[in-house]
């Protein structure tokens, strides 16, 4: 009849908003934890970017002393 067809509409529509609210509630959740994940590696990635410029210049230092060093030796 009409009436259960509707009943049966209804839980139908009952039932996929509720997979569909539980559905969000889940991607809020990855979200959530995804983002803190991101910030966390954003600061790795920092870190290490301030450690690798730190390291090229104690590099540039020590070639530029080598360097020096070399010329010293030819001179003398």
């Amino acid at each position: 009849s009409l009436q259960e067809r509707r009943q049966r509409n209804k839980a139908a529509s009952a039932k996929y908003r509720a997979k569909k609210n539980q559905q969000q509630g889940e991607m809020r959740t990855l979200i959530s934890s995804l983002t803190k994940e991101n910030e966390l590696l954003q600061r790795q990635v920092d870190h290490v970017r301030r450690e690798n410029n730190r390291l090229k210049t104690t590099c540039d230092q020590l070639r530029g002393k080598m360097l020096a060093e070399k010329m010293l030796k030819k001179l003398l």
